[in-house]
């Protein structure tokens, strides 16, 4: 027999497994099944449980696939693939700084307080990273998360194609080779005050923090090349 207990107390659980950090944005979380047994919840409780944090943007749910963390993707989507191969790190950063600055003033008039909780959890564990590759994942989360808090589809989907290339092998190197210990507190100052700017729902600050911390990336990016 499931012992159910508080709704609340699984729901919290859940939160904590998705916020921890160990499940990334489109990561598949445990079948339901599994999900449910290892909470003590029956499966129409877990659903429940679910379907609130998906209204929240926590996560989102594939008929025959799984449920995954972060947001819904957009329908459709850009051949990043062709584009890798044909763009640069030069050219991101340009796109970059025309659509960022702008994204961050309207993060500060839109964000969710859940979203702001996520921004700032991303700040910290980009800050406290052991190394490159965890420092750049949070760093993607990050600028997702004030992307999706302009609740502007268009423009999330946008955002999302730039972001996707930072994947990349090429930026990837240039990245790492430039992200010295003092450039990488410089950014971290940067993203808790621009997270702070959000916060205090201070849109022309945020949008100046933001283009400022986009310039200091491009010139430590491409310092030399």
């Amino acid at each position: 027999m499931v012992m159910e207990g508080n709704r609340s107390d699984h729901e919290a659980r859940l939160r904590r497994m998705i916020e921890k950090g160990d499940l990334a944005p489109d990561h598949r979380l445990p079948p339901e099944r599994t999900l449910a047994k290892n909470l003590g919840l029956s499966r129409a409780a877990l659903r429940k449980s679910l379907a609130l944090l998906e209204s929240e943007g926590l996560i989102w749910r594939h008929v025959g696939r799984g449920t995954f963390v972060g947001a819904r993707p957009e329908p459709g989507g850009v051949d990043t693939g062709h584009l890798a191969e044909v763009t640069s790190p030069a050219e991101i950063m340009e796109v970059r700084l025309v659509i960022e600055p702008k994204i961050a003033a309207m993060a500060a008039m839109r964000a969710t307080r859940q979203e702001m909780k996520q921004m700032a959890k991303a700040v910290h564990r980009s800050e406290t990273a052991s190394g490159f590759e965890e420092n750049e994942k949070w760093d993607l989360i990050l600028h997702e998360i004030i992307a999706r808090a302009t609740n502007n589809h268009l423009l999330t989907a946008l955002f999302k194609t730039t972001n996707e290339l930072r994947r990349g092998e090429n930026w990837g190197r240039m990245k790492e080779a430039s992200l010295t210990p003092d450039r990488w507190q410089e950014y971290a100052r940067q993203h808790h005050e621009l997270v702070a700017a959000i916060e205090d729902r201070n849109a022309p600050l945020a949008e100046e923090i933001m283009r400022s911390h986009l310039e200091s990336v491009r010139r430590n990016l491409l310092q030399g090349s």
